[in-house]
């Protein structure tokens, strides 16, 4: 994916947390301390909408066998504070699962493997880059299933802010006083526990 570094002109009219890193963001994906991953997000500002375009590989190799693939691409872009449009192609192990999110009138149309559905016009997908969006409703970024969750914030030292998701989704998220995101935590179907580290 082409990345570009956004010039300082534009900033002002992107979210808070873009404006911390108009470059990207990247993560390492860590399980049980090794490297199984990575996680990218890259920003482009066109015509007063911000998009922003994450990347997700995983592969999991047991004894030097591939026992585990996944890959993700979900894109979404955003004008006068509102998603506007918003995709999903997500392959684990072969099997393709595709969701296309789109601002109507008063509405979210979605479409996906749950069915057609009409989300409320604030409604954000899960992406964990812009923590302004926790309070709001969410919906599932593969599947476009509304999430029921339940958050809970932890002062971090300098200013920063712990983020903990339960319900639905079961993860905890770390950021800066500026909001750059700065990790995340989750544990994997198997019971493992999985990081990201910036890097």
């Amino acid at each position: 994916m082409l990345r570009r570094r956004l010039p300082l002109l534009v900033l002002p009219l992107l979210p808070r947390a873009a404006q911390a890193q108009p470059s990207g963001i990247r993560f390492r994906i860590m399980r049980e301390g090794s490297q199984i991953g990575t996680h990218r997000v890259t920003f482009a500002e066109e015509n007063a909408a911000l998009t922003a375009r994450t990347e997700v590989d995983i592969v999991v190799r047991l004894m030097g066998i591939t026992v585990f693939r996944f890959s993700h691409r979900f894109s979404e872009t955003w004008a006068g504070g509102r998603l506007r449009l918003a995709t999903s192609r997500l392959d684990r192990n072969g099997k393709v699962t595709e969701m296309v999110a789109r601002a109507a009138e008063g509405a979210i149309q979605v479409q996906g493997p749950e069915g057609p559905q009409r989300l409320p016009a604030d409604a954000a997908p899960l992406t964990w880059w812009d923590p302004s969006r926790f309070t709001g409703p969410l919906f599932d970024n593969d599947t476009g299933k509304p999430l029921r969750l339940q958050w809970s914030r932890v002062p971090l030292p300098g200013g920063g802010t712990r983020w903990r998701a339960s319900g639905d989704e079961e993860s905890e998220g770390s950021y800066a006083a500026d909001g750059t995101w700065l990790d995340w935590k989750t544990r994997g179907e198997d019971g493992s526990t999985v990081t990201y580290e910036r890097g």
